[in-house]
């Protein structure tokens, strides 16, 4: 409805420079039928904006109770989008591409610094395979892509995870995905309450997905490190798992 009020409203401003043709022809007249169509048209609007976010919040509450089975079940629409929510959630501005011929790239991905990035969504039951990874590094250097991540919710063969060691490629499956989704709620949590005591200690090993931040720039969750030599020896900090392709770090103090 909203795009069929749009064209209306491009056809009614031309012939706004050319009133008079239409005037002696409409059932309400002006200036009243001018102001009862861009109002219409404020109301579609308005119900447009408030259905998409109510759309969003429905598909994080959804999100946060999902299994990998329940991923499973997902209709392909649904897990696309709720990848792109993700990115969202995350603070990333995030479209479902939604169309056939979209060349395997299922959501594109736009950091605040207008770095662009794409994904590839597999609800399959069996892991992803070296050709999949493969030709979706060649769709990455055909879009342009700084980096790309492929989410696949039965994981991937280990010739793929192989093949994409090295590349700006990240490899997600659906334990992956759902704890990264543990992790917004987490933060939405703290956020909610505003208490800094109620956030989650960091944790001593680096396999604790769940209480670690976010990197700035790849947008999975960083782990405890303690620095080696330099001026900081000894010093605890949040490094990037995608280290060293990625080198952003976030002190201890700063990381809840």
């Amino acid at each position: 409805m909203v795009y069929v009020w749009g064209f209306w409203a491009v056809i009614r401003i031309v012939l706004f420079f050319n009133p008079e043709p239409i005037t002696k022809t409409l059932f309400i007249p002006e200036p009243l039928n001018t102001i009862l169509f861009f109002s219409t048209g404020f109301v579609l609007i308005a119900i447009w904006i408030g259905k998409s976010y109510w759309k969003r919040s429905r598909m994080r509450i959804k999100a946060f109770g999902m299994t990998t089975e329940t991923l499973l079940n997902l209709p392909p629409s649904d897990f696309e989008e709720m990848v792109a929510e993700l990115y969202r959630a995350m603070g990333y501005q995030a479209r479902r591409t939604g169309a056939i011929g979209d060349h395997g790239v299922d959501v594109v991905v736009k950091a605040k610094n207008g770095e662009k990035s794409i994904v590839q969504c597999k609800r399959w039951r069996t892991p992803a395979g070296e050709s999949i990874v493969r030709d979706f590094y060649g769709t990455m250097q055909h879009e342009k892509a700084a980096q790309g991540a492929i989410i696949a919710t039965s994981g991937f063969s280990q010739a793929a995870i192989e093949w994409a060691k090295g590349k700006p490629l990240y490899l997600y499956n659906g334990n992956d995905f759902l704890r990264l989704w543990e992790k917004v709620k987490k933060q939405q949590l703290q956020k909610t309450n505003d208490d800094p005591q109620s956030s989650t200690q960091p944790s001593d090993t680096e396999n604790q997905i769940d209480s670690s931040p976010l990197c700035p720039k790849c947008g999975i969750p960083m782990v405890l490190r303690t620095a080696r030599q330099g001026d900081h020896k000894g010093q605890q900090f949040f490094g990037c798992r995608n280290y060293p392709r990625c080198r952003e770090m976030l002190p201890v103090s700063k990381a809840g």
